[in-house]
């Protein structure tokens, strides 16, 4: 698996080798702009490696970096444009939902307690919790604390790193979540391992930190369930 933060972190200080020592004090308006773009730049690195399934050749890539800044590239920019429009938008994605299918199967596999419902979910639970207290429709709410992960393990949002509970509505949210809050009950846990196309499909997430067609994974904890008021009719 590619070590997203190791390849962002060497291609900064592949660049930064030209700079004056690292210094982060900014005392001026060109500073504070410098340092911006620096950290703009490595946001955007970030997005992109994280969506492309293939571990990069950084040699390669440290080489295609400088020859932009130096203006002396050895591929056309027009060239490179329709080959990276082509990758991102059809191999890329292709790759990325043999590889979400395999980890799904793996997952199945591995684990006897794992269980697959017929939209392709795949659950464990941990905790069954409350039966009399369970999301039934789509407009219920739960309280949860959970954790998401991407197939690398990498954390990409929790409510316990934020320090405070998620409340939402099961139709405000991805159809896996919507389907799993409805198998366990109040105080119950869960573990969730949900296909792209019922997590972030074919696009991901806009700002880049779920790739096209990703399987996801959580563990969630309902703390609460809130069901839908039910107003009764006028006489």
């Amino acid at each position: 698996m590619k070590k997203i933060l190791t390849i962002a972190a060497a291609a900064l200080v592949a660049l930064s080798m030209t700079s004056c020592g690292g210094s982060k004090a900014l005392r001026t308006d060109v500073d504070t702009l410098s340092y911006a773009l620096g950290t703009d730049f490595g946001a955007s690195l970030l997005r992109l490696v994280n969506s492309v399934e293939d571990d990069l050749n950084m040699d390669l890539f440290y080489a295609g970096v400088n020859d932009a800044l130096k203006e002396d590239v050895a591929i056309e920019q027009q060239e490179a444009f329709a080959f990276l429009r082509n990758y991102m938008n059809v191999v890329n994605p292709q790759k990325a939902l043999a590889a979400s299918e395999a980890y799904l199967a793996e997952i199945l596999k591995s684990n006897p307690e794992v269980k697959q419902t017929e939209s392709g979910l795949l659950y464990q639970i941990v905790n069954e919790g409350d039966a009399e207290k369970k999301a039934t429709l789509d407009t219920d709410k739960v309280k949860v604390h959970y954790e998401g992960k991407l197939r690398s393990g990498k954390v990409f949002d929790s409510s316990y790193e934020r320090g405070e509970p998620a409340e939402f509505a099961l139709n405000q949210v991805i159809k896996g979540w919507t389907e799993g809050m409805k198998l366990i009950g109040e105080g119950g846990e869960i573990k969730l391992w949900i296909p792209a196309n019922m997590a972030y499909g074919v696009r991901g997430t806009r700002d880049g930190s779920i790739g096209p067609n990703q399987a996801i994974s959580f563990t969630v904890e309902v703390l609460e369930v809130i069901p839908t008021e039910v107003k009764e009719e006028a006489k």
